[in-house]
C-alpha cells in the first residue's frame, strides 16, 4: 500500500514557476475573480445577463461557511449590491462597502488579487514521458476508435489544445486517450476553463481527467469557482470523494493537477487483488490523500468475460462539448508501492 504522501511526491511542490504568457481568447469579465482585504475576502462570479454572485469569506482556500452570499447587478460600469446587511459597489479596481458588525455597519475595502497556481509551468523530471507540450497529438488517439491514426478533431493552439467541436458545432465528437497504458505513476496536467457565465452545474465548462480501469475513475474538471466543493465539482473524484477544499481558480486562469495514481491489480481470473489508490494536489494544495478507489460495476463481469481484450491503464481527457483547454501534460512512471 502506498504511503499517503511519498517524499518524492511532496518534494515536487517546492518548485514554483511563473505562469505561461498565454492570453485568454475570451474577453475577461471586469469584476470576475478574487478580492482581498483585512480579515475579509470575496469571490465575484458572473451569472450572465448583468447578474453576479459575491461570496464573502474569512479567507481563501479553506473549507468554511461563507460569511454571506449576495446577489449583485451591473449598473453601467459599476457593480452594486445590497442584501442581508451587506451593501456596496465595485468600480474599476475599487471594491468598497459595509457589512454587519454587532448591530452596526462596518466599512471595508478590498483590492483585486490574482492568485496564480504555483504549479503551472512545472518542468517534467528526467524520466517523465511528455504527453503534451503544445507541439502535437503524437501521444494521443481518438477514444473508442479502432484506427489509432484517426485524426483528432480537437484544436491544436499556440502551446495548448482545446476541446472541439463545442456547443452545437458540427464535426466528429470524441474524447482523446493516450496511446500508451500506465500502471503506477505521477501525472502533471494543466487546464484552463472558459467563462460560461450563463451556465450552471455540469453545463459550466465541463471536462474530465479519466483513468481507465475496465471502466473508469474521473477527477472532475469543471468551473466550480466559488462553489462548495462536491465530488462532481472541480477536484472531486466523481461519485467517490469530494476534495478536502475547493481550490478551483476563476475561469480564464491556468490551473494544475498533480496526481499520484496506483492502479488496481488483478489475478489471472480477473479478480481484483489490489485496489487502485489516488492522491491529488490542485494548484499546489493536497485535496485527496491516498484515497482507495472502489470497484466499478460492471467491471468484474468485463474482467472475467474477456480480460485480455480489455485495455486498461490509459489516461483519457473527456469530451463534454465545452472549450476546455489543456497544456503541459507529463507522466512519471513509478515502481509498485514499497519497491
Amino acid at each position: 500500500m502506498p504511503s499517503k504522501w511519498t517524499p518524492g511526491f511532496l518534494a515536487m511542490f517546492c518548485l514554483v514557476t511563473s505562469c505561461p504568457a498565454l492570453a485568454a481568447e475570451q474577453p475577461a469579465d471586469p469584476f470576475l475573480g478574487d478580492w482581498q482585504g483585512e480579515g475579509l475576502v470575496a469571490q465575484v462570479i458572473p451569472r450572465g445577463g448583468g447578474a453576479y454572485q459575491i461570496n464573502f469569506l474569512p479567507e481563501f482556500d479553506a473549507r468554511c461557511e461563507p460569511l454571506a452570499v449576495v446577489e449583485a447587478r451591473l449598473d453601467g460600469d459599476v457593480l452594486r449590491f445590497e442584501q442581508s446587511g451587506w451593501s456596496g459597489q465595485v468600480r474599476g479596481n475599487r471594491f468598497t462597502g459595509t457589512r454587519p458588525a454587532e448591530g452596526n455597519a462596518a466599512a471595508f475595502k478590498l483590492k483585486r488579487v490574482a492568485r496564480l497556481s504555483p504549479r503551472v509551468g512545472a518542468k517534467p523530471p528526467p524520466k517523465a514521458v511528455v504527453l503534451f507540450d503544445g507541439s502535437g497529438f503524437e501521444q494521443w488517439q481518438v477514444h473508442r476508435s479502432e484506427d489509432p491514426a484517426e485524426p483528432i478533431a480537437w484544436e491544436l493552439c499556440d502551446g495548448f489544445m482545446r476541446v472541439a467541436p463545442t456547443g452545437e458545432a458540427e464535426g466528429p465528437r470524441h474524447s482523446i486517450v493516450t496511446k500508451e497504458a500506465f500502471s503506477d505513476f505521477r501525472l502533471h496536467l494543466e487546464f484552463r476553463l472558459p467563462l460560461m457565465a450563463d451556465k450552471t452545474g455540469q453545463a459550466r465548462a465541463n471536462g474530465g481527467l479519466v483513468f481507465e480501469d475496465y471502466r473508469w475513475y474521473e477527477v472532475q474538471i469543471l468551473d466550480s469557482y466559488g462553489l462548495e466543493g462536491l465530488d462532481n465539482e472541480c477536484g472531486g473524484i466523481y461519485r467517490v470523494a469530494a476534495p478536502a477544499v475547493n481550490m478551483c481558480r476563476p475561469p480564464l486562469m491556468w490551473q494544475a493537477y498533480d496526481v499520484e495514481y496506483h492502479a488496481s491489480k488483478y489475478d489471472a481470473e480477473g479478480n481484483r487483488v489490489r485496489p487502485a489508490r489516488i492522491s491529488v494536489v490542485h494548484n499546489g494544495k493536497p485535496i485527496h490523500s491516498d484515497v482507495e478507489l472502489p470497484p466499478v460495476e460492471p467491471s468484474p463481469r468485463r474482467r472475467k468475460a474477456a480480460p485480455p481484450q480489455v485495455v486498461v491503464g490509459r489516461i483519457l481527457l473527456h469530451y463534454h462539448k465545452d472549450p476546455v483547454e489543456y497544456g503541459n501534460i507529463w507522466v512519471e512512471p513509478l515502481g509498485e508501492p514499497g519497491k
